[in-house]
């Protein structure tokens, strides 16, 4: 597959290329081009002037160009999570579910877009505004470039989309290069949608070239990022020597405490689900669970039953629950960091191996001393069991990390249920669930160094524009 570029199919101006492997399989399936710096370049000038072209349509049209897209994604899921299961080994039913997920998020950011008012402001508040009338309105930003992981590349492809155009921005869309091809899919129907094909872009290449020679580049406005923490500040600390707006969305090791008075079943649910999807590869996945002593070893017993019973295999099959990780290196990763947890004084209930990119779900019952317990980040099925006494003792084990993503706690106590929520260092606390959990409405983003700013529609169209005042002067008496 080429790269999208001014409503074109392209390939690098060097004609390098980047192979595309399916995880499950080990295997090559397509090439994407390696874009140089002059490749992004074109992107930025037609980025330049394609924000100019789209600022312009009026908004109402705007809307209906994108609804007219939010169709034609619906026409294509399969089609679009056939690709993204054979890039990604996100079993088929998940991908299914997050190709529906961008229709709905632009539709949410369309509704978002009709009620985006600016303020009239206070007349006659003090003596030298007699007579005057001002009030607010919110313009674009100009040229954002937008990075995307690998784990949801359609669905944070929306999210780094929808509020960007709808507020009249142009976007440069940078795709993993582990997963391209799907985002290339989606930016080809926003311009057969009707969105000017300079106004958006999708390039593919290697992160650390493109997506530096973006963050450097003072033509572009603004930076959308998911991904780690260590290049997220990197990205802040280029953007922070201009003063250009940063979006980051990072890492997390997010607790889901588990109180001995919850609903056992429904607790091991959550937890299960929580953690399993997409291989453990979500960055609010629960990646800690804090279990009170009381119900600790039933739990862990359970646990165990639940995934010895779970479905691997093919992520194309739709029975499959559990695919592998995006790479048999990413699995050594997540192998090694097992051993590391043994070492640290754990104990391996099961799993702990792995076969190419498939990692076995594995248990493990972990001291609140571990690394994993604190600010080591496991991106793969892996439930670390860390037992805790009292309420205290959860709040200040889940506390302790440089994270703060997103959190959950289990109990059939609402007080303690709240009393712990508003301890808890996170951006969200999920009351009765995992912390596996996001709307399109709500403001997702992390306390500490899971990053800056918010995503969803109820925030970001905020965080995309900037806000101007326009004061006429005298005007109520006869002025101007």
């Amino acid at each position: 597959m080429r790269m999208y570029l001014n409503g074109q199919w392209v390939d690098a101006s060097d004609g390098g290329l980047l192979e595309v492997v399916n995880p499950a399989l080990g295997q090559v399936v397509d090439t994407v081009p390696n874009a140089t710096r002059e490749d992004l370049n074109r992107a930025l000038d037609l980025a330049v002037a394609g924000q100019k072209i789209w600022n312009a349509v009026p908004l109402h049209e705007k809307l209906a160009i994108l609804e007219r897209y939010a169709c034609m994604v619906t026409e294509r899921v399969d089609s679009i999570a056939r690709i993204m299961c054979e890039e990604g080994g996100k079993p088929i039913e998940q991908c299914r579910t997050e190709v529906y997920a961008n229709a709905a998020i632009f539709r949410i950011y369309c509704s978002a877009a009709n009620t985006f008012y600016g303020k009239t402001l206070p007349m006659n508040a003090e003596p030298r505004s007699q007579g005057d009338l001002a009030f607010t309105i919110h313009e674009p930003l100009g040229v954002f470039a937008n990075i995307v992981p690998f784990n949801y590349p359609v669905e944070l492809a929306a999210h780094k989309l929808a509020p960007m155009l709808v507020t009249g921005n142009a976007v440069v869309l940078l795709p993993s290069s582990k997963t391209p091809r799907s985002a290339l899919m989606i930016t080809e129907l926003l311009v057969k949608a009707g969105v000017p094909a300079a106004a958006i872009s999708c390039l593919t290449g290697e992160g650390r070239k493109i997506g530096a020679w973006a963050v450097e580049d003072k033509r572009v406005a603004a930076v959308s990022f998911t991904g780690s923490t260590a290049v997220g500040i990197g990205i802040a600390e280029t953007c922070a020597k201009d003063l250009r707006r940063v979006s980051l969305e990072l890492g997390g090791n997010d607790p889901m405490i588990i109180y001995d008075d919850c609903d056992f079943e429904k607790a091991l649910e959550e937890a299960v689900s929580g953690r399993i999807g997409n291989a453990g590869q979500t960055c609010c996945a629960s990646k800690r669970f804090l279990v009170q002593r009381g119900i600790y070893d039933r739990f862990a017993a359970a646990l165990r039953n639940c995934l010895e019973q779970l479905r691997i295999g093919d992520p194309a099959d739709p029975s499959v629950e559990l695919g592998p990780v995006i790479r048999k290196e990413a699995a050594a990763v997540v192998i090694a960091q097992i051993q590391k947890t043994l070492d640290q004084g754990g104990t391996l209930v099961c799993g702990g191996n792995r076969t190419g990119a498939f990692v076995a779900p594995t248990i493990i019952r972990t001291p609140k001393t571990a690394d994993i317990a604190k600010d080591m980040e496991v991106f793969g099925p892996v439930f670390p069991l860390i037992p805790f006494e009292t309420e205290q003792e959860a709040v200040e084990i889940a506390n302790q990390t440089c994270y703060g993503l997103s959190s959950g706690v289990m109990t059939a106590d609402m007080s303690k249920a709240v009393r712990t929520a508003k301890q808890l260092q996170a951006g969200a606390c999920i009351l009765g669930g995992s912390g596996n959990y996001r709307l399109a409405h709500q403001p997702f983003g992390g306390y500490k160094l899971s990053g800056l700013g918010r995503e969803g529609a109820v925030s970001t169209l905020e965080e995309m524009t900037q806000l101007k005042t326009i004061s006429l002067k005298g005007i109520l008496n006869g002025g101007l």
